[in-house]
């Protein structure tokens, strides 16, 4: 576990979400075993979604992630619930989701188990990415989402906080859940999913709670099993990842930098750390690119900003998640970028 904290504290290994982002058979399974909890026959959904419903019985067969999200939006549609995704965790039983609820069992504590989560997730989807991330008394696991709609990533969230209840004993709890989109449905909804103060139109989605119960020892550990999944796991990752190609080096190290500008002080060596290499490494292969590390840090934090001031976020919030010291830094900054105050864009947009 130490060794596992160290990682999780230096490193990040998140990377973007590719363009052709597919899902599993298996993630497709539990959408349709949702909607029929609800009594609706989601064949025709599929079928108007160009899924075959044969697609359904292979096992670790792939589907565009697109086509997923239109099954979404049409499956919500049918059923008349916004909080549909959220909630499709309670028609799931555990082991529904294969090879991913069985290595964190085996797990030996919380923290290897959701580090399981995190490297196996694409198995299941990799449009929607997870992440475990160790700061101070803290530890957050956060949710990227990668199909332009809420339902996927509320679905992610909703069967997290509801396995987590269940596996991890009694002394689990939140802190605090955050949805980088707007409440869906209804607030009561959330309450019950999540059992925490819960937060929406926040620059992330993500899951927090006490650094300690990582180290939360799990009642099915079983150091056998656990290395017999992970080899199954990590021959299935390599055949996906094999098929989809790996994301560009910029790609990678801008996804890491916006997991860590909340750190302020992110500099070149900080940023070789997370990634892995040397900082000389770094700077050879930003170079190469064309890019620096101060303009790559620019670039992150006016994305991030311009998409969380179209939120209800404050401004000090949003200073604090992009490294600032305070809203008057983060206000000089964005009147540098944009020409504009980040007041004055809000109203603009």
């Amino acid at each position: 576990m130490r060794q596992l904290m160290s990682n999780l504290r230096h490193k990040t290994k998140a990377a973007p979400v590719a363009g052709n982002a597919t899902v599993s058979s298996e993630y497709l399974r539990l959408v349709k075993a949702g909607a029929e909890a609800r009594g609706l026959d989601i064949a025709p959904i599929f079928a108007a979604c160009d899924i075959e419903r044969a697609i359904l019985r292979r096992r670790g067969a792939r589907v565009s992630a697109r086509c997923a999200a239109e099954v979404w939006k049409r499956t919500t549609a049918r059923l008349g619930d916004p909080n549909f995704a959220l909630t499709v965790a309670e028609s799931i039983p555990l082991g529904a989701i294969n090879l991913i609820d069985y290595l964190v069992l085996s797990s030996p504590d919380v923290g290897e188990g959701l580090d399981r989560v995190s490297r196996y997730s694409p198995l299941m989807s990799d449009a929607e990415q997870l992440t475990l991330i160790v700061e101070g008394n803290e530890a957050r696991f956060r949710f990227h989402n990668g199909n332009g709609i809420p339902y996927p990533i509320e679905m992610v969230v909703g069967i997290f906080a509801r396995r987590a209840r269940d596996l991890f004993g009694p002394s689990w709890s939140l802190k605090r859940v955050s949805f980088a989109h707007a409440a869906q449905g209804s607030r009561a909804a959330y309450d019950r999913m999540c059992q925490a103060p819960v937060q929406f139109e926040m620059p992330f989605t993500e899951a927090v709670f006490a650094r300690d119960l990582l180290d939360q020892e799990m009642a099915g550990a079983d150091a056998r099993l656990n290395a017999i999944f992970m080899a199954e796991a990590d021959a299935a990752l390599g055949a996906l990842k094999a098929d989809v190609g790996p994301p560009s080096f910029i790609d990678t190290v801008r996804q890491v930098l916006a997991e860590g500008l909340y750190e302020q002080d992110f500099t070149l060596t900080r940023l070789a750390d997370r990634l892995g290499v040397s900082s000389r490494t770094l700077q050879r292969r930003l170079n190469a690119a064309g890019v620096t590390h101060r303009g790559l840090v620019r670039g992150v934090r006016q994305d991030l900003a311009t998409r969380s001031l179209a939120t209800r976020v404050s401004q000090g919030q949003i200073a604090r998640t992009l490294g600032y010291s305070g809203p008057g830094s983060f206000l000089r900054a964005f009147k540098r970028w944009s020409g504009m105050t980040p007041g004055q864009h809000r109203r603009a947009h």
